[in-house]
């Protein structure tokens, strides 16, 4: 059974498993934010 990480403060929350939540951090990291929420913020406003 796969574990879902979810951002419940989104007016439409974004669910990923545990592997994709963790690549994100990582991207994260190497462009210089603090954390995977920012990234995914980041995301968000480009689409």
């Amino acid at each position: 059974m796969r574990k879902y990480n979810s951002m419940t403060n989104r007016t439409m929350p974004v669910c990923l498993t545990a592997e994709q939540y963790e690549k994100i951090a990582q991207i994260a990291k190497m462009s210089g934010m603090l954390n995977a929420s920012q990234a995914i913020e980041k995301i968000l406003k480009e689409i």
